[in-house]
């Protein structure tokens, strides 16, 4: 498979609205990068400029080291599976998912042999005379797939495939997706609004806001050390103070020496705190040395309470374990190692 590569790429659309600011972005062949940001961030418009549905305004989209910016949709040799399937009802399975390769001119009989191979690849081998309207949401989901992968795409793009499907389902077929990819060494970009899929599934994570590329990593850095204050909010719900830094960092009645702040860039007069759940530790009310706080949340999560504290005039995220605390609950935290970035 072939990488994909884009060179300062923007998009304004015609009202003028910025869509995408100076993108740059290479993914490697065989690499399964998602793309993941608030409403608005631009993550289904760099899609679609890379399957050349929105036009690029300024820079450059490669695909497999040829300049493709000016090339239509349907000369770029995407895969392309959207949220809403789109299989065609009048279709069987076997002629939906062929229909690519009949635009391209192949044979009835080179059609037959390689869709009873994409539906055995999506796990449908057996339902090539079935109509769509007899499969379930997530069989229907694998014909788009069988169909997006049959022409062997340059690149697989995948539009919140997964995200109108109800779970356990989507979990299967994310599992699905991941082997799938690994095994016919598909080059994938995927879009989802969903952080626990992203985390879960990517080799690299692309974290868009506004337009622009805020952070590109691996899950495991990501989360461990955002690249922004917004990131660690956004991916890792992490509480966010204003802060000084002189001889120590306060923020209100809190104060670290500089020893115990993790700096992210370098120190600065006015910093953004970016305190991590896993920098919350949550004692019994009235502890010495340690910040009052109001339980505000309780939530079960596997084998842990994750719960929510009202302190200082902020929120804060953090994880308990044992006896489930009680929303009302007076309690204290200590916040260890707080990142911080210059404000």
């Amino acid at each position: 498979m072939s990488a994909i590569d884009i060179h300062d790429l923007s998009v304004t659309f015609p009202d003028g609205t910025t869509g995408l600011a100076d993108v740059n972005l290479s993914v490697r062949p065989e690499e399964f990068v998602v793309l993941i940001g608030p409403s608005g961030s631009g993550k289904t418009t760099l899609l679609r400029t890379i399957a050349g549905f929105v036009p690029a305004s300024a820079g450059h989209v490669a695909l497999g080291g040829e300049d493709v910016t000016r090339v239509p949709p349907d000369k770029r040799n995407i895969g392309m599976v959207f949220q809403q399937h789109a299989v065609w009802p009048h279709m069987t399975v076997a002629a939906n998912v062929a229909y690519p390769l009949k635009m391209r001119g192949v044979d009835k009989r080179g059609r037959s042999d390689r869709v009873a191979r994409a539906l055995e690849l999506v796990g449908l081998d057996g339902f090539a005379a079935r109509r769509p309207d007899s499969l379930s949401g997530g069989q229907r989901q694998r014909v788009a797939l069988a169909r997006a992968i049959i022409a062997d795409p340059t690149a697989l793009l995948l539009d919140e495939a997964l995200s109108a499907l109800d779970e356990p389902l989507r979990d299967n077929l994310r599992r699905e997706l991941v082997t799938l990819t690994r095994r016919e060494g598909l080059t994938t970009v995927h879009v989802t609004h969903d952080r626990s899929e992203a985390l879960s599934i990517a080799d690299r994570v692309v974290v868009l806001d506004r337009g622009r590329v805020r952070q590109i990593a691996a899950p495991q850095d990501l989360v461990a050390r955002p690249a922004t204050a917004g990131v660690a909010a956004f991916i890792a719900d992490a509480a966010l103070l204003d802060a000084t830094f002189d001889s120590a960092v306060t923020s209100g009645p809190l104060t670290w020496s500089p020893e115990e702040v993790d700096f992210v860039d370098e120190p600065s007069p006015a910093l953004t705190l970016a305190v991590l759940p896993s920098a919350v530790e949550v004692l019994p009310a009235d502890t010495p040395d340690a910040l009052p706080a109001q339980i505000r949340s309780v939530l079960y999560d596997s084998r842990d309470w994750s719960v929510t504290l009202d302190a200082a005039g902020a929120v804060f995220r953090a994880t308990v374990r044992g006896a489930r605390p009680r929303v009302g609950d007076a309690a204290s935290i200590r916040i260890r190692r707080p990142l911080a970035y210059p404000a």
